[in-house]
């Protein structure tokens, strides 16, 4: 395992069973172009680093980036813009954006509640936020779910050859279809899209016998019935353009969440 004849079979085996498909990658972005429109402000919620996602969108659409990375690649004197910041705590006032996404970010959050509240706050009446995350009932999540993370840090920046410091905990407590529905849902959004989709074995690319066995679990769970174990939950939630106020800051008489947190350092 981990030789490189061995990545360049699982290559080869790639090209053989998945040459020409789309997997969520392709599928989000589609998503998003589906949803975009010119001259929209648009949050990427987790844009890690790089910014790859507010980089593709910045020549038609207003992109602001945030994330808790220390170092974010932008400028900052053109879209796409970038803040350090935490999602539970959104920098922005209401009604700031008209479009949320946020990819590979939900696993992630020990609060999603919260998040998805400050997503609803920061939209536009009518804005939408489409979101890509793993399925906690995908293979993958389950024995992440059960490995200390120092070893599954280790072990995927092995995998991926990426540095260990892009590997991040991972909580699942909003990843599954009817727990993301249901949290949105309670935030305020109404659903426009969901589906669970299959992905290629990407994680077991060092082995040319369990890619083999990657391709058997990603055939099975095409089946309709077996839909819950697909590897990627992609969904599209919209605010309403007369939105509701959710039921928890209703009930408090409050502000929401992180209607008076300071700006973060700007990077």
């Amino acid at each position: 395992m981990f030789r490189p004849r061995d990545r360049t079979q699982c290559e080869r085996l790639y090209q053989k069973y998945y040459a020409g498909r789309k997997f969520s990658r392709a599928l989000y972005r589609e998503l998003i172009h589906k949803y975009v429109s010119p001259g929209h402000r648009l949050l990427d919620a987790g844009c890690g680093r790089y910014l790859e996602f507010s980089k593709e969108l910045s020549d038609s659409v207003r992109v602001v980036g945030i994330d808790l990375e220390e170092i974010l690649e932008t400028q900052n004197r053109r879209s796409p813009y970038a803040v350090r910041g935490d999602l539970e705590r959104l920098p922005f006032p209401p009604a700031s954006f008209d479009l949320i996404i946020s990819r590979s970010v939900v696993e992630h959050l020990s609060d999603p509640p919260c998040v998805f509240r400050e997503f609803h706050r920061v939209l536009k009446p009518g804005g939408r936020v489409i979101l890509s995350t793993p399925n906690k009932y995908d293979y993958v999540s389950v024995i992440a779910s059960v490995t200390q993370y120092r070893w599954h840090q280790a072990l995927v920046s092995r995998i991926f050859q990426i540095s260990a410091d892009d590997v991040f905990p991972t909580f699942y407590r909003a990843n599954t279809l009817s727990k993301l529905a249901k949290e949105l849902r309670s935030a305020g959004f109404v659903q426009k899209e969901l589906e669970a989709i299959n992905h290629y074995p990407a994680y077991l690319t060092f082995s040319p016998v369990l890619f083999r066995l990657g391709v058997l679990y990603e055939r099975l769970t095409s089946i309709d019935t077996l839909r819950f174990l697909r590897g990627t939950l992609l969904c599209v939630f919209e605010k309403p353009a007369a939105a509701r106020v959710p039921e928890p800051l209703r009930a408090a008489g409050a502000q929401p969440v992180g209607h008076t947190a300071s700006s973060p350092r700007t990077v």
